[in-house]
């Protein structure tokens, strides 16, 4: 009987250690703060000279993966980009345009509710033929239409909640949504006036009042959705800090959604199209009519390196390390512009600065720490990155683009998580 109980008890002493290892390393993979591989999905891109509008990332062809579609304002032509695997991209031509020389803004939604996925520029859009990818040896042509609106940031939501997908775009002066009807893209004015460079992409868009339908950011204010498109939108302040002597103004990347899981969508933004851009967290306390700003720390700068910050010119949120807390990307864009500095703004970066992709993950609670991971440093350089499995493992990775390159070659960039 003592024998038994001895093996008993030696058994369970197994169990209870096998238990707290595997528990722990349980806690440990949670935890983990993924690598990141790049790789170019095209290294050299056509034209030779700054501007690009995009990237956008969604599936183009329909065969499940993700596509990258961009501008040139070089060449006034559009291009999308079929991914084989992680390494090869196809490139594929789109369509011109004359107001691809002068776009920045873009977007992928079925613009005609035909199934397949468009392309927004600004200004114009093309349409997607549906059969695309399919024939290694023709081109199926994309059909231009041209729209009125147009500007520095355009997004797609269901402003009105039908189910269906808009288009909101900011120039800075006009903030407007647009409603496919029978006649065409039909504008619809949220307000207009302001003397801003940019404010609501990649994501200014959500519920902030709680009351079920898409409210819509720009830097300093937030408009509250009435619920019916030809009521006016109701202005409310939101604590934004400016850069003073900004290069091109205010200007902000923004991203609605809950960081501390509270229930209620705070703000996330990023100064941009400036040096000396900061990144915040503005936590939402009661309806969009009390806030508490909490900026992020800047990224560490390594020995020898020029200290400061420039453009955050691309923010995301996800839950990058699938850990259940969403955490906040920023990157810093490549960008050697100085002229702006004769005329006593700041430079859109300290010169000599490294670039940085910069990951601000979430350790969670109600009033979150951030941990800083720096994803790489120096170019390529970060511009209107966006987020998506492209992979399809999972995880999310992220997918970017030079606008004015630090050296003659323009680039397209994908960064693939390697958590899975």
């Amino acid at each position: 009987m003592n024998k038994i109980r001895a093996k008993t008890k030696k058994v369970v002493r197994l169990l209870l250690i096998l238990f707290l290892f595997n528990g722990t390393m349980g806690f440990a993979q949670k935890n983990k703060r993924p690598s990141w591989t790049h790789f170019y999905i095209d290294a050299i891109l056509p034209g030779s000279t700054y501007g690009a509008g995009g990237p956008v990332l969604t599936d183009f062809d329909s065969d499940g993966d993700l596509d990258v579609a961009l501008s040139r304002r070089n060449t006034k032509q559009a291009y999308w980009y079929e991914r084989v695997n992680d390494s090869i991209w196809i490139p594929h031509l789109i369509g011109q345009a004359d107001q691809l020389g002068n776009t920045l803004g873009s977007a992928g939604i079925d613009v005609n509710r035909d199934g397949a996925v468009d392309v927004v520029f600004e200004g114009v859009w093309f349409r997607n033929p549906g059969d695309i990818g399919k024939d290694r040896y023709s081109e199926p042509q994309w059909r231009p239409y041209f729209y009125k609106g147009g500007g520095h940031d355009i997004c797609n939501a269901d402003i009105d909640n039908d189910g269906n997908e808009d288009l909101l775009i900011y120039d800075g002066y006009k903030l407007a949504w647009y409603k496919w009807t029978a006649k065409g893209l039909a504008e619809r004015v949220i307000d207009y006036g302001y003397q801003d460079h940019g404010g609501t992409t990649p994501r200014g868009v959500g519920d902030l009042d709680g009351d079920g339908d898409l409210d819509v950011v720009i830097p300093g204010f937030w408009f509250e959705n009435p619920g019916n498109e030809m009521k006016r939108w109701p202005r409310h302040e939101w604590p934004y800090q400016e850069v003073p002597d900004a290069s091109f103004g205010n200007s902000i990347r923004a991203w609605i959604a809950d960081i501390n899981q509270d229930g209620k969508n705070d703000i996330v933004y990023s100064n941009c199209d400036t040096g000396g851009s900061h990144v915040y967290w503005v936590e939402n306390n009661d309806k969009g009519q009390k806030w508490a700003s909490h900026q992020l720390a800047d990224p560490p700068t390594r020995e020898g390196d020029v200290p400061g910050t420039g453009s955050f010119h691309s923010l995301g949120i996800a839950d990058f390390d699938m850990d259940g807390n969403l955490d906040i990307f920023a990157g810093e864009q490549e960008d050697p512009s100085t002229y702006m500095e004769a005329q006593g703004k700041v430079a859109m970066k300290p010169r000599g600065l490294k670039e940085r992709g910069v990951i601000w993950y979430n350790k969670g609670g109600k009033s979150p720490d951030f941990e800083i991971f720096i994803i790489h440093v120096d170019n390529p350089g970060w511009h209107d990155a966006q987020l998506g499995d492209v992979d399809g493992d999972g995880d999310i990775d992220i997918v970017s683009k030079v606008w004015h390159a630090d050296g003659p070659v323009y680039h397209l960039d994908y960064w693939r998580n390697e958590l899975k």
